[in-house]
Parts: C-alpha cells; sequence; structure tokens
C-alpha cells in the first residue's frame, strides 16, 4: 500500500522497487510507529512480501522496508502506515423496550419500539400469536426503531415479538422474541407518538385520545433515567396536559425539558376497574 491509504485490505501483499545494490530487504509491520508487534525483520529477497496471517481489519499499521547487502543496511528509511478495511458483517440483535417482556394490560393502539443498532440496515418485525408466530405480522421490513401497527391488535390476547436486525452480509442470529398480553374492555385511545409545544397551535400538547371518558385518571412521565418529571390527576386534553414542562423535580433543573424520549404511565380508574398503561413519546422543540 501506498502511505496514509486507508480501506487496505487485511489480505494485502507489501511490494516496493528493487535496489541494485540489496542483496535483500528487512521487513517490519508493527501497530505503533517503529513497532514489530506483526513481522520482525523478515529477510526477503525479491520485491514482494506475503503476510504471514491476514491483518486485524480497521487497524492502522506502520511497515518499513530496509535494503541490505555484504556492507550493512540503509540507514535513515522512512516507513509508512495505513489503515485496513473494516469488514461488515451481519449485525447484532437488539432490544425491545416497548413493550417490555412480560407486561400486561398493553394497549391494542400500542407500537411496538426497539433499541437501533449501527450495524443495521432495518429490521424485520414479527408479531403472532403463538411463539414464532407470523400470524398478525409477518417479517416486515422497518428502516427506523418504531413499528406501528396496521391494526389494532385483539383485547386480552398473548402476542409474541420478534425483531431481527439485518444488513447485506446477512441478518442476526438467536434473537429472542418477547410476549406482552393486551387490556380488555373499555381501553384508552392511541397516544400521540410525537408533539412539538413551539406555540403554532398544533401538537402544542400530549393528546391522549378518548381520555375524556376516564376522568379518573393519573398520568406520570420519567425521563430516560427513570426519573419522575410531570405528573398530574385528572388528565383532560386541555388545561391539564403535559405540555414539555416539568413539575417534578423543579428544585433539580427541572422546568422546560429538552427534546428527547420520555416514558408514561397512564393509571385510569381504581380497585378492581383499576388500569394501568405505560408507553413512550418523543418531545421535539
Amino acid at each position: 500500500p501506498q502511505n496514509g491509504d486507508t480501506e487496505v485490505s487485511i489480505h494485502t501483499d507489501i511490494s516496493w522497487n528493487t535496489r541494485a545494490e540489496a542483496e535483500g530487504y528487512y521487513v517490519s509491520i508493527g501497530t505503533t510507529s517503529g513497532g514489530m508487534d506483526f513481522v520482525s525483520r523478515q529477510q526477503v529477497s525479491g520485491n514482494v512480501f506475503t503476510l504471514p496471517r491476514p491483518l486485524e481489519e480497521h487497524t492502522t499499521y506502520y511497515v518499513s522496508v530496509i535494503p541490505y547487502n555484504g556492507e550493512g543496511e540503509a540507514e535513515g528509511c522512512t516507513e509508512i502506515s495505513f489503515t485496513t478495511e473494516t469488514l461488515l458483517t451481519a449485525p447484532p440483535c437488539t432490544t425491545i423496550n416497548m413493550p417490555q417482556n412480560g407486561d400486561t394490560e398493553v394497549g391494542i393502539h400500542t407500537d411496538i419500539s426497539w433499541n437501533t443498532r449501527a450495524e443495521a440496515e432495518g429490521y424485520y418485525v414479527s408479531i403472532g400469536t403463538t411463539s414464532g408466530g407470523m400470524d398478525f405480522v409477518g417479517r416486515q421490513q422497518v428502516s427506523g426503531n418504531v413499528f406501528t401497527l396496521p391494526r389494532p391488535l385483539e383485547e386480552h390476547t398473548t402476542y409474541y415479538v420478534s425483531v431481527i436486525p439485518y444488513n447485506e452480509q446477512g441478518e442476526a442470529e438467536g434473537c429472542t422474541e418477547i410476549s406482552f398480553r393486551t387490556q380488555g374492555g373499555a381501553y384508552i385511545g392511541k397516544t400521540q407518538y410525537g408533539f412539538s409545544p413551539n406555540g403554532d397551535g398544533i401538537r402544542d400538547f400530549w393528546e391522549i385520545e378518548g381520555f375524556e371518558n376516564y376522568p379518573e385518571n393519573s398520568v406520570s412521565v420519567f425521563n430516560r433515567w427513570g426519573d419522575l418529571v410531570f405528573q398530574v390527576e385528572g388528565y383532560d386534553n386541555r388545561s391539564r396536559v403535559f405540555t414539555g414542562e416539568a413539575n417534578k423535580l423543579t428544585g433539580l433543573g427541572g422546568g422546560r425539558l429538552p427534546s428527547g424520549t420520555y416514558f408514561f404511565r397512564i393509571h385510569t380508574g381504581h380497585g378492581n376497574s383499576s388500569r394501568e398503561v405505560k408507553g413512550f413519546l418523543v418531545l421535539k422543540r
């Protein structure tokens, strides 16, 4: 390779111009300047050196080739450096974070969300009513990390979900599915996924559809560290709403909350008629 080259094959040969005065050459290769941890002063008679084994990917190597003859070896020779390629492999599995494994009373309009994988080009989402099943959604390709259901789930039903990252090298192996059970009877409408409280009159607060039917309620909002930042009784989609302003932790820097993902917990009713719904929302400034 030439000095400063990048994306060099891990199987590259090392070659150089011959010197008529030379009987041979000392080749050294290392991962530090002047280093010899890969090849140490290997004697070579020609002008091409074949690596004893592949180089490490995404690694910078330093190479020196020093001519020698019966009178000694050349002095002041300059080493070169290059960086090897990064090989693509199938991505690792991801973690589904909403709903969580074993959740109950999940809303029939819930979204499915998971952690992104930098190595992934997309994800295969499957949802079924049996372990490994795909009778609700069969290997749907998704480019982001949120999947919106094509239709409401059935009430009082256990669902199994798998999210498998993939790229051009293949798909993740050994990924674990999760399962959850939906709520039954009357349910809270779909919560608004994202809102932007910028005063333009459009999605300036977090709306919970149909919540006027559940006046006996409490809503809690948490940041990504699990800190309670907002809580209110009697959320009504009018005046008692979440507008991106914290009413908890105000003594610890609360107040106007930054853009990001937040998690909510909704309680309705009491006693045997009580219900809890969990999920996430996105605040955009």
